[in-house]
């Protein structure tokens, strides 16, 4: 796969501060893509192709429902729905129509019916999870931070202030950091994978060390005697700690 370099979004990022640039990269890119789904976008046929054939998992359909526009939401359900519904019947009718074999007469009759009602059954319980599962932004916003993350890793192995940026930052998330591994063995020869992880992994150790300082603050600050002490960085340590566990911003 090929990555595009995008190095202005990644600088404003690492510029931003917080525990994870990827993390404040992805909350930016998926209000801006809930946003395009619910404007100019819901009317281009490509958009209400793509749409019709995967839809939303139940994370953006509720950040679309949250957005308001009610109408141009429904517009998008409306002809997914009538699109999922063809192929749902497709499966329910093909069930239904193997598990006549019961009253089959046979034994060689009614043992095929029964494979033949597991499989179709197997297949059934594949095709809902993927459909419960799919999600046309979750596929946008992928590709997207794919992209980022090669430009990070771009970054790394060309600028030398890049470096000095790096390694004033708090690291990233586990789940971006697991996203910049997968990217450097996609795209970087095995000994610069070995130099980004020797890079990386000692600012990810400083950062859990801050973190668990500063939650333990935190915790004592409940303790009577500590009421009056001072909590500094400490006060948001929690939905920090959450963040960087999980790669999920707390409000």
């Amino acid at each position: 796969m090929k990555y595009h370099i995008d190095t202005i979004p990644v600088w404003d990022a690492y510029h931003e501060g917080g525990e994870c640039p990827l993390c404040n990269l992805e909350n930016r890119i998926e209000k801006s893509y809930v946003e395009s789904f619910l404007g100019g976008s819901v009317m281009e046929p490509d958009t209400r192709i793509e749409v019709n054939q995967i839809g939303f998992c139940p994370h953006h359909f509720k950040l679309l429902y949250d957005a308001q526009n009610r109408l141009g939401l429904a517009l998008m359900t409306h002809t997914h729905l009538k699109e999922f519904m063809e192929k749902f019947e497709k499966h329910c009718n093909a069930v239904l129509k193997a598990s006549k074999t019961r009253n089959a007469s046979t034994l060689s009759s009614i043992i095929k019916g029964r494979k033949e009602i597991q499989q179709l059954t197997v297949e059934f319980e594949e095709w809902l999870i993927k459909q419960h599962e799919q999600c046309v932004i979750c596929n946008r916003m992928s590709n997207t931070m794919n992209r980022y993350a090669y430009t990070i890793l771009y970054l790394w192995d060309t600028e030398k202030e890049f470096k000095k940026t790096l390694e004033a930052s708090k690291g990233f998330c586990l789940k971006h950091l697991l996203l910049t591994i997968k990217i450097s063995r996609e795209t970087l020869p095995a000994h610069k994978q070995a130099l980004w992880l020797a890079d990386v992994i000692p600012i990810e150790i400083k950062s859990f060390q801050g973190l668990e300082q500063e939650l333990f603050q935190f915790i004592n600050k409940f303790d009577y005697r500590n009421q009056n002490k001072p909590l500094g960085s400490a006060k948001d340590s929690l939905p920090r700690t959450i963040q960087k566990l999980t790669g999920k911003f707390i409000d």
